[in-house]
Order: C-alpha cells, then structure tokens, then sequence
C-alpha cells in the first residue's frame, strides 16, 4: 500500500524534463500538491506547499507531470512585508520562486471534489475549470501525492469544505482500478491525520502513506518570523523537505530511502508522532523514485540530514492564532496597537469558550444531563471506521450549516472527535440533529470568524 505518490506542480526546463522520464519501463514522476488553508494566519500550509514543488523543480519533474492546488492568497497579501515572496524558513530562500510555482488550481477552486477529480484523471470534470490538468500517469509510473492543512477524526479541511476520509480512499482505490500508478506514495501533514489512513487504507493497492501526527494528536507548527509574522512551516512537513534537501546537498538522495526518510523525520519531530501506513515493503524505494533525479546543484540549505536542528518554537496547530496574537503583542511598538491586539486575543479566546460551551450544552441535549455517558464521549477516542461515515458525515454537515462553519473555524476541528464519538457509540442521529437546531440559534453567523 505504500506504491503511489502524489506530487502537486513542478517546474521544469525542457532540458531538464527528460532526466524524470527514465526509461519507459519505470515510468514517469508525477506529483499533486495541495495546501488545502487559505488566509494569512495559516501562511506556512502554502509555503510547505511551495517549497515541496521547488524539489520537484529542480529534480527534473515537469509542470505537465505536476498539478499544485493552493488559494494563492499569501504572497501578495496586504499582511505580507515581502510581496511577492513566501518562506519556508527564516533566513530561507524564497520558495514562491525563484522558479514561480505553476498553480493550477486557485482561490474557490480548491475544493474536494476538484481533488478528487484531479487524482482520478476526470479531465471532463474540470473542464474550464482552473489549468483543467489532471493526473494522466499510467501502469508504470510513480505518484506522490502530499496534502498540507487542519484536520480532524477523519477528515481534512478545504478553504470552504472538509473532505472525508471514505472520500479520499475511494478516489484512491479507483486510481489503483485504473492502473493509474504502479506505486504512490502519500505525505499528509494535518492534525489527526493518521485517521485518514488507520485500518481504512487498503494494503493491497501499492501505497505507501505517513502522516504528521496519529489518529488522535495535533501536528504542530514551527518557525516564526518577526518580519514576516507568520509561522512559516510545520515542524513533518519541513522536516521531510529539508532531509530532501540536506540528502541532495550532501550526495546522499540516491541512496536515501523511504523508511530512512521516515525514521530522520520521527527523529527530529518531537511534538507529534509521524505515522505510516499502506503498502511498506515500498519503504525499501529511494525516495528520488517519487521527487525526481536531477543533478542540479542544491543551494537551500547546507546542513547535513544528521544535523538539521531540533524545533525551538513548535506550537500545536489549532492553537496557531493564539500564539500569533501573542506575539504581535510583543512585538507591537505603540500602546494604541498593543491594546488592539490585547482586544483581538480577549475576543479570541471568548469565542473559544462559546464553542466549548456549545458542545457542552449539545452533548448534554443528546443524552439527557448524564454525566457518565457524557465524560465517555468527552475523554474517549474512537476509532474511525468506513461503517460509521455516513453518519458521522451527516453530523459534520449539520454542524457546520447550523451552529459554526467548520472550514473558517479550525478551532472548532479539535472538538469533531465527539461527533464522530456518538456515532460510533451509536447515537441517534436523529437527537443529534435535534440538539444542533435547539442550541446552535444564531450563533453560527457570530462565530464564523472565531479562529
């Protein structure tokens, strides 16, 4: 289960395009890359992002064989003081160049169902719809896929949707029913992200996934920039670019494989657990077999893989708007601003206490004031199942239409493991749905800006 791999768009000159063609019996790389956040305070998704399709660049991938969704609204955002330029790294280049990353998709179009029609090669499905590429790989060729955003029991966010993990499974198995790949591998950096996978992955299909974090835990973000005042990456997702990058620098790529790649990214992350799933006899390829073989000289970063250093300034994903406002007011040079900013974080974290107290109250509905079986639905972690999606579905729906708008409210992703927890349970749909109109009222409008 672990021989597909997505990777998302990457550039090429023509001369350098024929070094990932190899020979026809190997096939051809092919990538889909998706920052599936939008809005400046989650800079570091997009920039994970870019960063992932300047090593496919630069390795020989070309942007037909690369297909990039992201919402684009960050290098030229007002909030930006570099217009024009995106960080994956303090002191690091600028990975929104210099080879301007190909975007395919943008803005609304970063959608699920856009993904899945680009996984599956659906071409008519998003005809006149952003570039309209879709992947187009064959029986012999390698796909790296890699997903960057919030997540959830699962699911994983969109700018304006969620996608489930029944969804996402679905599209793959189909592209293994095509002879879409040979082999695929799968890089998710999200909270909870190993739910996308746990015992739901199929270990028949030649995929090989990991995950920032297991079914249970928040991934976390890291690098802040003063200047930039973003966190600028996510402590998995630059640490498998900058072993990339390291192992490139220092002649060492050739030789690096998937399970080596993976055990110096379990090493260095220390606040989540990266996870692997699928297929893992692929874990014995080279990692160049999904991202390419250029021989271009590397200039990012000099550091050997055995010397990246450990994360300093690691925070846990959801809580990323807090610790910026945090910061903003350290940093903030006037009394006048400083007070703003101390007004903006009183606002944040009020609204956060509403929507806890607003799965209080639900839950309390749903089973009738029993403390009990409410601290069950509270403290358990139930494992997600293909059984218990269609309810669990309907629920994140609801939710989301009545009471708060889940894609524009990450905080509200830590608290889906109790819905997902009463279906398992297997609670009433029918009560739940009845708690969600009785306590929700108005207050879907007035929290769709709470972060």
């Amino acid at each position: 289960m672990w021989r597909a791999i997505l990777l998302v768009s990457v550039a090429l000159p023509a001369a350098l395009s024929s070094l990932v063609d190899v020979d026809k019996d190997k096939g051809q790389v092919w990538a889909v890359l998706v920052a599936g956040s939008n809005t400046y305070g989650n800079y570091r998704h997009q920039a994970d992002v870019c960063h992932a399709y300047q090593i496919l660049h630069r390795n020989g991938v070309p942007d037909s064989n690369i297909i990039v969704m992201m919402y684009d609204d960050i290098a030229n955002n007002p909030s930006n003081p570099k217009k024009g330029k995106i960080f994956n790294k303090p002191g690091g280049p600028n990975v929104y160049g210099p080879k301007a990353v190909n975007k395919d998709y943008v803005g609304d179009d970063v959608t699920p169902e856009n993904f899945v029609h680009v996984l599956t090669g659906n071409h008519e499905a998003v005809r006149g719809v952003g570039s309209g590429k879709v992947l187009k790989s064959g029986p012999n060729d390698h796909v790296f896929v890699n997903f960057v955003d919030h997540g959830a029991p699962g699911l994983i966010g969109f700018p304006n949707d969620v996608m489930h993990a029944d969804d996402l499974i679905r599209a793959l198995k189909t592209m293994h029913k095509k002879k879409m790949y040979k082999k695929l591998v799968f890089y998710m950096e999200a909270c909870e992200s190993g739910s996308m996978f746990d015992k739901i992955l199929p270990k028949n299909i030649e995929i090989f996934a990991t995950t920032a974090a297991n079914p249970t835990e928040s991934s976390y973000a890291c690098y802040w920039s003063d200047e930039v005042q973003a966190y600028l990456g996510d402590e998995y997702s630059v640490s498998w670019m900058e072993d990339t990058d390291a192992a490139e620098k220092h002649k060492r790529f050739s030789s690096e494989t998937l399970l080596k790649q993976y055990k110096n990214v379990v090493k260095r992350v220390k606040e989540s657990h990266p996870s692997m799933y699928g297929e893992k006899t692929i874990d014995k390829d080279h990692v160049q077999d999904f991202l390419g073989k250029s021989k271009q000289k590397v200039t990012f970063y000099s550091e050997s893989p055995s010397q990246l250093e450990s994360f300093t300034d690691a925070v846990p994903s959801r809580d990323v708007p807090l610790h910026v406002l945090t910061k903003k007011i350290a940093l903030a040079e006037t009394a006048e601003e400083k007070e703003k900013l101390q007004k903006e974080k009183e606002d944040l974290v009020k609204g956060r206490k509403e929507i806890d107290q607003l799965l209080s109250r639900i839950l309390s509905h749903v089973t009738n004031l029993d403390i009990e079986e409410i601290q069950n639905i509270e403290t358990t972690r139930q494992d997600i199942s293909l059984e218990m999606m269609p309810c669990y579905k309907t629920l994140v729906k609801a939710f989301s239409e009545k009471c708060i708008n889940i894609p524009k409210n990450q905080y509200t992703f830590s608290h889906l493991y109790k819905l997902a927890n009463m279906c398992a349970l297997q609670y009433s749909s029918t009560d739940i749905l009845e708690a969600f109109s009785a306590e929700c009222g108005s207050l879907h409008q007035e929290m769709v800006n709470v972060n």
